[in-house]
């Protein structure tokens, strides 16, 4: 039952309204939802978010990325000592379209498996149709057993390369070895985005967490791309998104809900 699956997620204290519709679309479906925050960001969006569990982290990527985002450790950490047998991660922007049943199906089919979503990015919630991103993953459904095979990473949500990160645990490659759960991808539009602005390529932190996720992906290929120019290095880090992205889609198997 969803009632008893809870998706976690850091809602920003930016683009509130949005944000407000997306978490709402996951209440209406029976999710629970519990947002990691710092202590100032949770005074600001308690308010604004009444149904919502706000949980204060003790530390923020401030340091790291200049920016007080929360760490994807502290958020494996904290689904593993409350999340449901089926644990979510979610982007705080998205929409999630679907009916109750829909939704039963893909909690079924997490279980001993990760559900990846692509999302469809759409210039406003009225929009009948948009366009699938094909090369980034915003929400995630999985066995909660997943959480014990997850090591420990730099990365923060807010920040480019969590979501490779993640879904590459669940590919096969010379570089990683099968971690035992099937990889699955939701084949109808499940996740909703209203397109904006990005502006995580615009401080430097694409290349920061694209060589850290290099490093924990394969070693080699990071000691290539390190010794590369900027340019050089940037392209490199283009090319191996695209490459993990490819193979996660071709890999993965394409669930579809069809209503009996």
């Amino acid at each position: 039952m969803t009632e008893h699956t809870m998706l976690v997620t850091s809602i920003a204290p930016h683009n509130v309204k949005n944000q407000q519709l997306a978490i709402e679309s996951w209440l209406r479906l029976g999710f629970t939802v519990a947002s990691l925050n710092t202590p100032s960001e949770i005074d600001q969006l308690k308010p604004r978010f009444g149904n919502v569990e706000f949980i204060a982290v003790q530390r923020d990527a401030r340091v790291d990325c200049g920016k007080p985002l929360v760490y994807l450790n502290d958020v494996i950490a904290f689904l593993g000592s409350r999340g449901s047998p089926v644990c979510g991660l979610v982007n705080s922007d998205i929409h999630l379209h679907a009916t109750p049943a829909a939704v039963r199906f893909l909690l079924e089919e997490a279980k001993n498996s990760m559900v990846i979503a692509n999302r469809m990015d759409v210039n406003t919630l009225d929009d009948a149709a948009g366009e699938i991103y094909k090369f980034g993953f915003d929400a995630f459904l999985f066995d909660r057993a997943v959480l014990a095979t997850l090591p420990s990473t730099e990365f923060c949500l807010g920040q480019p390369w969590w979501d490779y990160w993640l879904a590459s645990r669940f590919i096969n490659s010379p570089q990683s070895a099968p971690c035992g759960f099937s990889l699955k991808m939701v084949a109808f539009p499940f996740a909703i985005h209203v397109k904006h602005e990005k502006h995580w390529d615009q401080d430097g932190n694409y290349e920061k967490y694209g060589m850290h996720f290099a490093k924990c992906l394969d070693p080699q290929t990071y000691a290539t791309i390190k010794t590369q120019s900027p340019a050089t290095m940037r392209n490199a880090l283009h090319n191996l998104s695209i490459n993990v992205a490819a193979t996660v889609l071709l890999q993965g198997k394409w669930i579809s809900y069809v209503p009996t």
